[in-house]
């Protein structure tokens, strides 16, 4: 795949190179690296993981001599190791469709669409940034290099711009200043001397046949190829089992999980620093980036609860003829408004979230939930609900995400409400299960009716009877998430039963708003969001609390509660606002420590 006739050979081989390692080896290394008690052989990003370009490198603080990066970066720091062990396993992570997106367009200035054409990210565990799912297929890789050449050819059109020179016997100076400033920016670490050495000679061999804007845009167009744009590295330094992330690392690992995007310059400064081995000075960071990373952490809640899957509901519009383009925009809308004002307006209170009496909305919005004397034409405001709706799970959007296309579909609704608002197992289906379709809409039967008899299988009611009362709540709402008394000529019945979760949640229920009360008050809520938010900034899943405590795994499991129990203990102290599950989780001592194991 030659990414232009000119370029130099060397230039050639980097960037061939860097795609190689996406498609081959290194896509297995999205994963956390384990098995072998090293990382697998990656290449240039093992490498440069572990290269004096990563920079202040901090000690291990087992009782050995700091190893201290040659690099830009300082002295180094040593920090003893948390009693609890490290966070996690070691990892090399892709960046997601949204971080690349986010990161080109601060690193060029150019305008949000460069990602438009990607392959969607695989979800995973409903999270579309765990790093066991972002693998990197041929295809993938040649999307990157597809973008890489488009954004690359427009930086040959500012070059002077980027890289400003004004006198052409100082090009080579000129570009070993671009070099080395786009550089640290695009790798999110300095680079080491031979790095820069090699986009040197990329941009001499380049200059020889071509501009100087052209020597320029050779230079982006590899870096952007490279596994240290595209992957974010967990591995650190250390000389024993357990490694200390770099300051870098570090720097990157706050960055992305507040914003979604590379480090700012403020970050850039306290990483070279040493400035982020303590958890005072990474959740002073932290904080510093919350108002900014508001539409990021709505991408938390809306994943967490399923509700971005409403981008993509489609509906019967002959059952549904309300349900056009703009009433779907408006639902969305209305979804993502929302959740922003939690964090802006509520004090980013999970309970908040649940039980709040009202909601944004425009005149389609206001028409489709019954508000009298709200917004007119496109203008969206703070209006108060009907008594018939309370918080995000009486909402349009959560409504629409699950259910069919023709149908409420309460057995979808039943189990998000077990499984991912308030973390519950289900039983393991039985063996050779043979599911049976649910009998389709009917003009005299209501929808809670088909469901009860396609449940009453005794091989299925190990599973349905703990998922359909709870789905059951929501039958006020259609599937798209109207408001109805009334189903094929018969009243709704909404009532049911949350089983076998806790007993403070267990017991009958009269309607989803009683429902809905019942979950936003409870400490099971709390729990569920802190462990969500755990694998959400961590990419990877907590491990389960059933396991025999004679296990290996077991003291990892203890380490992961640990650090949720932690989480969820801060955000409860300060009214429940699920930013704090963030500071707490960076303010661990464990969230600089890797396991090398």
């Amino acid at each position: 795949m030659k990414l232009r006739k000119s370029s130099a050979t060397q230039g050639h081989s980097l960037a061939l190179v860097g795609v190689a390692l996406l498609v081959g080896g290194l896509a297995a290394c999205s994963n956390s690296v384990q098995g072998s008690g090293r990382p697998h052989n990656t290449g240039n990003a093992a490498n440069a993981a572990n290269s004096g370009g990563a920079g202040n490198i901090i000690g291990n603080g087992t009782g050995a001599t700091a190893a201290t990066s040659p690099g830009s970066g300082g002295n180094g720091v040593v920090v003893s190791l948390p009693s609890g062990g490290p966070l996690g396993p070691i990892a090399i992570r892709r960046l997601t469709t949204p971080e690349y997106e986010k990161t080109v367009q601060h690193l060029l200035s150019v305008p949000e669409g460069t990602a438009t054409t990607f392959l969607p990210d695989e979800q995973s565990s409903g999270f579309k940034n765990m790093a066991a799912a972002l693998r990197v297929p041929q295809a993938v890789a040649e999307q990157y290099a597809r973008a890489a050449k488009t954004l690359a050819s427009g930086v040959a059109a500012k070059a002077t711009t980027l890289a400003p020179c004004a006198d052409s016997g100082a090009e080579p100076a000129c570009a070993d200043t671009f070099i080395r400033s786009f550089g640290q920016k695009a790798y999110r670490r300095p680079l080491t001397t031979g790095e820069v050495g090699v986009y040197a000679k990329l941009f001499t061999d380049e200059r020889a046949r071509a501009t100087y804007a052209d020597g320029i845009s050779i230079i982006v167009e590899t870096m952007l190829q490279s596994p240290h744009f595209l992957y974010k590295t967990e591995i650190g330094v250390g000389n024993g089992v357990d490694r200390q992330l770099t300051q870098y690392e570090l720097a990157s690992q706050i960055s992305y999980l507040v914003t979604g995007d590379m480090p700012d310059d403020q970050l850039f400064s306290a990483a070279a620093a040493n400035k982020l081995g303590t958890g005072a000075e990474r959740e002073a960071e932290l904080r510093r980036l919350l108002p900014v990373g508001t539409p990021w952490l709505r991408g938390f809640v809306l994943d967490w609860l399923g509700i971005s899957k409403a981008v993509e509901a489609t509906k019967d519009t002959t059952l549904f003829p309300t349900y056009d383009t703009g009433l779907h925009a408006a639902i969305v809308e209305e979804s993502h408004r929302f959740v922003d004002s939690i964090f802006t307006e509520a004090g980013g209170s999970v309970v908040t979230l649940f039980n709040a009496n009202w909601t944004y909305a425009d005149a389609t919005m206001a028409s489709h939930y019954g508000v009298s004397g709200g917004p007119s034409g496109t203008d969206w405001a703070k209006v108060t609900l009907p008594g018939q709706r309370m918080g995000i799970l009486t909402q349009a959007a959560f409504l629409t995400a699950h259910s069919k296309i023709n149908d409420s579909f309460p057995i979808t609704r039943g189990k998000i409400l077990r499984t991912r608002v308030m973390c519950a197992a289900m039983p393991p289906p039985p063996a050779g299960l043979k599911i049976d379709p649910v009998a389709p809409p009917s003009a005299t039967a209501t929808t809670r009716e088909r469901i009860t008899a396609h449940s009453t299988n005794p091989v299925c009611a190990s599973c349905h009877t703990l998922i359909d009362p709870l789905g059951f709540g929501l039958e006020n709402y259609d599937a798209v998430g109207a408001y109805r008394d009334v189903e094929s000529g018969k009243p709704v019945d909404s009532s049911g039963e949350v089983k076998q979760i806790d007993a403070e949640v267990d017991g009958p229920f009269a309607n989803g708003i009683e429902l809905v009360q019942r979950i936003s008050g409870s400490q099971v809520l709390k729990n569920c969001v802190s462990r969500e938010a755990f694998r959400w900034g961590t990419g990877r899943l907590s491990l389960d609390p059933v396991m025999d405590p004679t296990s290996p795994d077991y003291p990892k499991y203890l380490r992961d509660k640990s650090i949720i129990d932690g989480m969820m203990t801060k955000m409860v102290g300060a009214n429940a606002d699920m930013r704090e599950l963030l500071t707490s989780l960076v303010a661990n001592d464990a969230y600089a420590f890797r396991s090398d194991k």
